[in-house]
């Protein structure tokens, strides 16, 4: 069986390749946390879930986990797909070296992993929508003032309207 530290190096080459192939290098080969600290973000949680996959699923340490790399992903220029499917891609790795009773379990915990992941998605997707539609509310509000105002009203009360 491979070492933990070798299923994550696996796991990790995965996640890059969501990246454009310059991303990717310097995600994967800048270990300075302050001048990578996406590619640093995104080694310690896949460190994290890997134990947790293996040891046990500490709901709380998971949920954090997958909080710190959704959240950059959210925001990236990745499609759904791509944003998740990095959960995914440690299971024909996990295929190569488990057990097949062994292999039902893991292959829930990545399964219960991926929709725990699939609701930060969402949350953060919606709060990104949320801040873009203020900002133009906003810009309206600025502009309105600025050309001609309709009464008294501030840009979050004429938005709930």
């Amino acid at each position: 069986m491979q070492t933990r530290e070798a299923i994550a190096e696996q796991w990790l080459g995965r996640v890059w390749r969501a990246y454009p192939s310059q991303t990717a290098a310097f995600l994967a080969g800048e270990p300075d946390p302050f001048r990578n600290p996406v590619g640093s973000t995104l080694r310690q949680a896949v460190g994290i879930l890997l134990d947790e996959l293996l040891l046990g699923m500490d709901r709380a340490r998971v949920q954090a986990a997958l909080d710190s790399i959704v959240q950059i992903r959210a925001v990236q220029d990745l499609t759904p797909r791509q944003a998740l499917e990095f959960l995914f891609e440690l299971k024909p790795i996990l295929a190569d070296l488990a057990r097949r009773p062994d292999l039902e379990q893991l292959d829930a915990r990545v399964d219960e992993m991926a929709l725990m992941a699939f609701d930060l998605y969402v949350q953060y997707r919606e709060r990104a929508f949320e801040a873009r539609a203020n900002e133009v509310k906003r810009r309206v509000f600025i502009l309105e003032r600025r050309f001609g105002a309709r009464g008294d009203a501030t840009w979050q009360e004429r938005g709930a309207r």
